[in-house]
């Protein structure tokens, strides 16, 4: 068996250790080696992987080094790292000797050879799931289609003009139509770095710096009002799993934090559920109240042990997609043209959600932009008072539940633990069961 390495300050890329019985059970996780302090009474072997896509294909390079015992296993991961990075170098040689870079290559051609290039530079970090190549993918195939066939050095500002006019005309906002430069851009900057070798450099026309600053605030004309009519609309949309995504989207998530949420993520027993570092704008782990009305949408759904919370109905391996939802999430056309009569309309974009929540916090219930901000997720700037006096999440939970109380025109009624209350009775006899209630729900 081989084990692989989690050691912290040690980088042991394409490394694993060919197990012979000399690594404690105490030093070893999940098949990973945690601590390197460990005492060799043999040799022992270190296995050298390197691998790299070539042409559509995966090449490997592999290599194993032997070690005495009286040699640390910090000192072989650093000579076999080396060795490693070696072997690295060898194979980016064959990939690109292979492939001249030239101004008559097609756009498709650079495109591929520099997701590949991204796939293997995200190989070796800890965020490397951070990469977006699905999201790219995706905005490619769909928009960037007249460039495919064109050889790189024949693509010019007016082309991306031209498609970024489109995404425009179809409505789209201002942040969707400059992804252009941000998908493209680095294409080219791939493509300059490859090509140096051979002479060639070309100047992207896929540069940001000529564009005006980016004007991300969202206006909001909804009234109060006409939020809750919307919210109601929500809550009582008919059809799982959206109607209960809607839910967590009314608390304050953002969409891609809901889809990716999952069973592990929730805490039943402390009534809490955490959007990970990785899934969130903040990067950071935040955790939230696990409201009433959010336990009954799970419920609805049926709780599971692990995986997705809301996953694709035909692959339960994949989280709830984007395209999916917009199947009942219609924004009205700005086009009058192209607005059909038989359709419900939603007057916002989804994500407008967000504002609604502010705008309701602040204006209908007189909350504060910092607990608002908290509410939404958003990255807390570190200040003197923040440091002694910190709101909790299920400070902000109760804020949520109160907004959406009176938003539906009802209340939330936490099921009462009769044994506990019983208990507090005997303890705080002075006490009404109204106030020895809200104890046993602050403690929830």
């Amino acid at each position: 068996m081989l084990l692989t390495f989690d050691i912290k300050k040690v980088n042991a890329s394409g490394l694993s250790y060919k197990d012979d019985g000399q690594i404690p059970s105490s030093k070893i996780k999940d098949k990973k080696i945690i601590n390197s302090n460990i005492t060799f009474t043999k040799p022992y072997k270190l296995l050298i992987r390197a691998s790299k896509m070539i042409q559509g294909k995966i090449n490997q390079k592999k290599k194993t080094m032997v070690f005495e015992q009286n040699t640390t296993l910090l000192d072989a991961i650093k000579k076999a790292s080396k060795v490693y990075e070696k072997l690295m170098d060898e194979l980016s040689v064959e990939t690109y000797t292979k492939q001249e870079f030239t101004a008559e290559m097609p756009y498709s051609k650079v495109y591929q050879l520099y997701l590949e290039y991204k796939v293997a530079q995200y190989e070796a970090r800890d965020d490397k799931n951070e990469f977006d190549k699905a999201g790219i993918e995706l905005f490619n195939n769909k928009w960037l289609k007249p460039l495919q066939n064109k050889p790189i050095g024949m693509i010019d500002e007016e082309d991306i003009q031209k498609i970024v006019n489109s995404i425009k005309r179809a409505g789209l906002s201002e942040r969707t139509s400059r992804r252009v430069y941000q998908v493209v851009n680095p294409v080219f900057k791939y493509f300059n770095m490859k090509a140096a070798k051979f002479g060639v450099n070309i100047p992207s026309p896929a540069l940001q710096r000529d564009l005006p600053p980016l004007n991300n605030e969202r206006g909001l004309e909804l009234t109060l009002e006409e939020i809750k009519e919307l919210f109601t609309e929500l809550q009582n949309y008919p059809i799982t799993p959206v109607r209960e995504i809607y839910m967590f989207l009314m608390h304050g998530r953002r969409f891609g934090e809901v889809v990716t949420l999952e069973w592990s993520d929730i805490n039943f027993e402390e009534n809490t559920y955490t959007i990970r570092a990785l899934n969130n704008k903040a990067r950071v782990d935040m955790t939230y109240h696990l409201s009433f009305r959010l336990k009954e949408a799970l419920e609805a759904i049926g709780i599971k042990e692990n995986g997705y919370v809301f996953s694709k109905i035909n692959n339960k391996n994949e989280p709830y997609s984007g395209g999916s939802i917009r199947n009942h999430w219609r924004n009205k056309p700005q086009d009058p043209l192209k607005v059909d009569e038989n359709v419900n309309y939603k007057p916002i974009v989804i994500h407008q959600i967000r504002n609604c929540i502010a705008t309701y916090l602040k204006n209908g219930m007189g909350i504060g932009d910092d607990v608002a901000g908290a509410i939404l997720g958003h990255k807390q700037n570190k200040t003197i008072t923040s440091r002694y006096g910190k709101i909790n999440y299920y400070s902000f939970g109760k804020v949520i539940d109160d907004m959406l109380d009176e938003i539906f025109g009802e209340k939330t009624v936490a099921p009462v633990d009769n044994e506990k209350l019983n208990q507090l009775k005997l303890l705080f006899p002075d006490k009404t069961e109204k106030q020895l209630i809200e104890v046993l729900n602050i403690l929830e």
